[in-house]
């Protein structure tokens, strides 16, 4: 006891990004956040433990040997097209990645696979669209899922290429075609196999689908079927909650411009018929990446002081949980001591 084991591990060296997209979200980061946030990952390994997405470009065959002899199932992968003219440009190929090929022996290996498109307007949609969903369906029995999720465009493109935003009109289109994409596939395999994420729901003005759209929620943390998964843990966790308080308290629900409307609609009645508590909704703008960001994970301790500093906060100020990371820091490395005092009310970031 107390000797060295006799081994010293080496750090593990992430691999980057092979690639430079012209909707990389890295790209449009301003300035003054905590360093990770501006490094491009892209390990296969990181893929595998935590779910992070690749586009598998940097992926040659002693990495593809590796994933298949270490059985690092499943691998979750960026494809955005596989039309190569239009592959190259969004993805700054300077030659064929050879992406379903990679797809293929994977597949014919028993690695299971989620897989995703980040859909530019214009760009990767339509017939494009259309032709990427039904090569990666070619190998629907280990290619578990495909997420369509849209662009994220922030005020920080400074010469960049020009990306259009999917609006609601775009969105209400989307998901009429992608509806009767799932029919067919929930015919032929039986299950849906494309989703398009909750924001494409929220932008068209339509109701959160129900828990069988998501067949089994493969991909919540890409946003697909975020919303159901967590009304359907609020509804089962709420029938524990007391009747009343034993004292008057007041708590402020803070959340972003995205999430507002089902957090107004199927949470804040259900917190408000608890006898002596009052709940306020307070929506909180994105000051740091520019308004049309509206989803709660991307706002900062900044966007939090700027919007609710002086304001009434009463006994609790509560945040959702992607808006930190593992160490409670938000992306401007405020710590959530530090916004408690700043606004002069305990904070507390809800599971």
């Amino acid at each position: 006891e107390g000797e060295r084991l006799g081994v010293d591990f080496e750090d593990l060296k992430i691999l980057a990004c092979g690639n430079d997209c012209i909707f990389c979200f890295v790209d449009q980061n301003p300035q003054g956040m905590r360093k990770q946030v501006y490094f491009r990952y892209g390990d296969y390994r990181l893929s595998f433990m935590y779910g992070n997405y690749t586009t598998m470009t940097n992926a040659g065959p002693a990495i593809l040997r590796r994933i298949i002899q270490q059985r690092l199932s499943p691998q979750y992968i960026s494809v955005h097209v596989t039309e190569y003219e239009i592959r190259k440009l969004m993805m700054g190929l300077k030659k064929d990645d050879l992406i379903l090929e990679k797809i293929k022996l994977l597949h014919d290996n028993e690695i299971d696979m989620h897989t995703q498109i980040v859909l530019c307007p214009g760009l990767n949609d339509g017939a494009v669209l259309e032709k990427t969903v039904n090569d990666l369906a070619e190998f629907n029995k280990h290619i578990i899922s495909l997420a369509i999720v849209p662009v994220g465009l922030t005020d920080h493109r400074f010469g960049l290429y020009h990306l259009k935003k999917v609006d609601k009109d775009y969105a209400n289109v989307l998901l009429d075609i992608v509806s009767q994409w799932q029919k067919n596939f929930r015919k032929e395999i039986g299950r849906s196999f494309v989703y398009c994420s909750d924001e494409f729901h929220i932008v068209a003005e339509r109701g959160i689908p129900n828990e069988e759209y998501y067949d089994g929620f493969p991909q919540t943390e890409n946003g697909v079927g975020i919303v159901r998964s967590f009304i359907m843990e609020f509804e089962k966790q709420s029938r524990k909650f007391p009747k009343a308080l034993a004292s008057t308290k007041k708590l402020t629900l803070a959340t972003a411009e995205l999430p507002f409307p089902f957090i107004q609609k199927s949470i804040h009645p259900v917190l408000q018929k608890i006898g002596n508590l009052e709940v306020a909704l307070e929506v909180v703008p994105n000051v740091l990446y520019g308004r049309s960001v509206t989803v709660a994970g991307l706002l900062s301790g900044k966007c939090l002081v700027s919007s609710l500093q002086g304001k009434d906060l009463g006994d609790m100020l509560l945040l959702p949980p992607d808006i930190v990371n593992i160490d409670n820091v938000f992306l401007d490395d405020m710590t959530i001591p530090q916004l408690g005092q700043l606004l002069d009310v305990p904070v507390m970031v809800f599971d």
